[in-house]
Order: structure tokens, then sequence, then C-alpha cells
């Protein structure tokens, strides 16, 4: 058999290797290895015949966490071609721009979902894909040249970008924590993240399809069926990110629960507040392994098994390469990190250093034990009373508040004065009064908010990011 050096040469190592053990577990159909491998190659088959193969053409995929998508995508990548996953939450007018933006020559879509495509492009049906093999040439180039993905940044306050990431990019971030993580052939992932964002389809489906692992695949994240589905003993391998353990912990109360079964719980794409960590602990037993990254850069850090620490995102992975900017800007090198930003040449310049590396917009320092701790990003930071404050010591200090569930804490600017204001967006079972109270007794004056806001939902991308943009409407 052929190296495996592209993520869907796994598909077939892993059919003759596992064959008849389960691959895919969904509301609807199960697959085995085997039966999965068979299935994508008939779609590929397929798509390589309508899809011009001279060089890479890229294909929409615009459907719901399913084994469709799966399918799909993974065909996608079999025909040689790039795969460019819309997300379903998406409304008519944000497609229309994505594709005007991006032009795929062909959207594989259901039913459901035809409509909300423009009208000028070409759709494909997932269920109009014939059930025979049709022999057709498949493109192939080396694996870090081959365009694997191109994906929408999630960002919290500026217009998404698109990101194009290689076979060998995902392959990279992926075996960088397998040893980590003891991640191998044994573990069955829970995923419900969504697939059409980097985290649920590298980590989630490219890194279960690299181990060999079973997934149990939801639709969407639902505390209830999740809590059910972990404390099944089916499950050793659950990612998601912060805002789920949120509803997790908000659904347990006062109650413990025996998920025991599950070896490691994984947090990304967002902050995760250590307040979250040390109550999904009590209610759970297990100790989550946060880790750090983003659309742009890959995997960067990660706590370990042996050491898992609320607050920090642990040490920096091997191959990776950081160092603080002069503005105390983490920029970063890995062979992980994605090509660039599709189609925008102004853009990654503007963020790439004139020696290559790639500025993260995040600020940070590391402990005495060599972990990053994340003080929040470069345009967040506020300028108050002459001191530099960083949201996340704000939060992580608001937090320390048992009545404070949650907190986002952003820098206003004001016209009228040398100093930002600071405005607190609280979920919290005390009284506004009682917030400023706790502040002028625990927290020093430049920190103490101007505004706060209590809300019953803090608005949040699919993610886990905090809308700022959004949040700011609320006071401005």
């Amino acid at each position: 058999m052929k190296q495996q050096t592209h993520i869907h040469d796994h598909l077939a190592k892993n059919s003759a290797a596992f064959g008849d053990k389960p691959a895919l577990f969904c509301s609807d159909r199960t697959f085995s290895w085997r039966q999965l491998h068979s299935e994508i190659e008939v779609a590929a088959a397929y798509i390589a015949s309508l899809v011009p193969n001279s060089e890479q053409q890229i294909i929409g995929l615009l459907l719901p966490n399913s084994w469709q998508f799966v399918v799909a995508y993974l065909a996608i990548l079999r025909a040689g071609h790039i795969a460019l996953p819309l997300d379903p939450n998406y409304k008519k007018l944000e497609i229309a721009s994505i594709t005007d933006q991006v032009q795929p020559v062909l959207t594989i879509t259901d039913k459901t979902f035809a409509a909300e495509i423009p009208a000028n492009f070409t759709k494909l049906l997932f269920e109009e894909i014939p059930q025979h093999n049709l022999p057709a040439p498949r493109l192939r180039l080396p694996a870090e040249q081959q365009i694997a993905s191109l994906l929408f940044t999630s960002g919290t306050t500026g217009k998404p970008k698109v990101t194009a990431y290689t076979h060998a990019n995902h392959l990279w971030n992926i075996d960088a924590v397998s040893s980590l993580w003891r991640w191998n052939h044994n573990d069955s992932l829970l995923l419900s993240l969504p697939l059409s964002h980097w985290h649920g389809l590298v980590m989630g489906i490219a890194g279960a399809l690299r181990h060999g692992n079973t997934v149990h695949l939801h639709e969407r994240f639902n505390a209830e069926a999740t809590l059910s589905a972990l404390q099944s003993g089916d499950i050793t391998l659950f990612m998601h990110v912060p805002i789920a353990y949120f509803k997790l912990v908000e659904l347990a109360g006062d109650q413990q629960f025996d998920i025991s079964g599950v070896r490691l719980c994984i947090s990304g794409s967002s902050y995760l507040p250590p307040a979250i960590w040390h109550d999904f602990k009590r209610a759970f037993g297990h100790e989550i392994l946060e880790r750090y990254g983003s659309s742009e850069t890959g995997l960067i850090a990660s706590n370990t098994l042996e050491r898992r620490k609320p607050g920090v995102v642990g040490k920096l992975l091997p191959g990776v390469q950081m160092r603080a900017e002069p503005n105390g800007e983490l920029a970063m090198h890995s062979s992980g990190r994605f090509l660039g930003y599709f189609k925008n040449h102004e853009a990654t310049h503007k963020n790439t250093t004139p020696d290559g590396w790639w500025l993260t917009g995040d600020l940070g320092e590391f402990d005495d034990d060599g972990n990053l701790i994340l003080k929040g990003r470069v345009q967040e930071k506020i300028k108050k009373l002459g001191y530099t404050v960083y949201p996340r010591d704000v939060e992580w200090a608001l937090l320390q508040h048992d009545g404070i569930r949650d907190v986002v804490v952003i820098g206003l600017q004001d016209t009228h004065s040398l100093s930002d204001r600071i405005a607190y967006f609280t979920i919290a079972d005390i009284a506004e009064a009682d917030i400023e109270a706790f502040c002028k007794t625990n927290l020093p004056a430049a920190w103490r908010p101007d505004i706060i806001v209590r809300l019953p939902e803090i608005p949040k991308t699919r993610s886990g990011k905090p809308q700022l943009a959004k949040l700011k409407t609320m006071v401005v």
C-alpha cells in the first residue's frame, strides 16, 4: 500500500486493517470502515467525472453534520479537489457573499439547503449521486501542495476570511498531539462540533480517520444527548468548545455523574474559564485538557495528560516556534499553519512578519514552568487611568466570585478622555450593586467597570468565541 501522506489515504488503510469495525454511527445509518471506504470511492468517482481534473477545483459543501457530509467531504478529497464547507447556519446572503468570493465550480447539498445556494451556481444533490462506480482519473499532488480545505475564520470582530490548508497541514496538527494525548485506534470519538469549521473537520473527522477511530456523530451539540452519550461507556474521547462544557455544568447543577468510560475531555477554539474547569471536575470527575490554536495557525500549545492546569493552555507543541513582538503580540511558525488567506494577499501580508512568522493577534506570557498563559487579543487591550488592562485578567478575577457564572470584558473608546471605558457583560446570580461592591473590594481601580450589562446568555460564535461587535452595540 502506498504511503499515507494524504487524508483520504487512511480510508483504504482503515478498510484493510479494521474491516467490519464501526467507523461512523449516525442517527439514521451506521458504517463499518469497509462500507465507508466503498461509499466514498463511488462518490469520488462520480465527482471526478463531473469536475475537470487538470488542476484542483473548489467544490462547495452545504450539508449539516451527517454521514452525507462525511462521505461528500472525503469524496472531494479523494477526487483530488478542494472542499469548501459552508455552515448550514449561514443565511442565503452570507452564502452568496462566500460563493461570489470563492467561486466553487460545484456545490454538493441536499433538498433542504438547495434553495440557499445562489441560482447561478451549479448544484449537485447528494441523493442524486449514482450508486455505481465510474472509471475516472483522480488528481494527486504532493501532500504539502495539494489543498484539502478552504475554511472560513470565526472571527469575533472582523469579517470572516478564507483560510487555505493542505493535506500535510491538517495531518501535521493531528500528529502533533497524538502522542501527547495517547490518541490511538482504540479511541471512540463523540463528535458534535460543526464539521464546517476547523475544529470539527480536522481534529474530528480527519483525526478519527488518521487513527481508525469509531465516530459517534451528532448533528449539533445538545447537553442532554451529550451527557447520555458520555455516560454510555461507548465514548473514550470528547472534544468541544468551552460553551459546551458550560452547558454541561449548567445541566449538572449540584448533581454528580459517572462518565468514567471517557478517557479524555478536550477544550479548544476559545478561552476556558477556570471556574468551568473546576465545576466540570466536581460534577463529572474529569479534568478538562485545554489546548490552544486558531483557524490560521493550527494547533500551537496543549496541556498534557499528566498536567492539566486551569487558566493556561500548556506548553508549545513539538515543531512550534513562538516569540513576542515589540507590542507584545505573539508570533508563531510551524508546519501546521495555513498557507494564507485565499485570494487575499493583502490580509496575509498584513499579518505576516518580514521573516515569515504569523502574527496571532494574541497577547500572552510564559510562566516559570513554560506554560503559555493568554492575556487576550491585541485589539482588546484596554488603556485606563494610565494602566494597560488585559480583559482576560479581569475576567479571571471576576469568575472567582461564585455568583458570576460567565463574563466578557471589553474596552470602549472614550472620545472625551484619554482613558477607555470598561464594560462587563455577565451571566450572574447577583445584582449589579453586588458586582460593583466585589470589584471595589478586590480589583484595582483601573479594572473596575464603567458599565455592567447583565445578560441571560452571552452571544457567542459556534466555536464559542464572544461576539464582541454585537456586545458593543448594546452599550453604544
